[in-house]
């Protein structure tokens, strides 16, 4: 399924219920893959920290380029 963030970056993911993530960040021009196998079907217990260290890494990456 994807999921489209909203956010000032455009960016979205595909995201399986284990925890398995493809981000992608377009104005970074960023992709995370990551690889899961949660016990739990579930992705809430994930996002408050991946999905902010998404954002933190794009936001690294786009320091860097100037």
């Amino acid at each position: 399924m994807w999921w489209v963030s909203h956010d000032d970056h455009g960016a979205f993911a595909a995201r399986g219920v284990h925890g398995q993530t493809i981000w992608i960040d377009p104005t970074a021009e960023m992709v995370i893959v990551r690889l899961a196998s949660h016990p739990v079907a579930a992705n809430a217990a994930n996002d408050p920290t991946s999905l902010p260290a998404y954002r933190a890494l794009a936001d690294y990456l786009m320091d860097q380029e100037q």
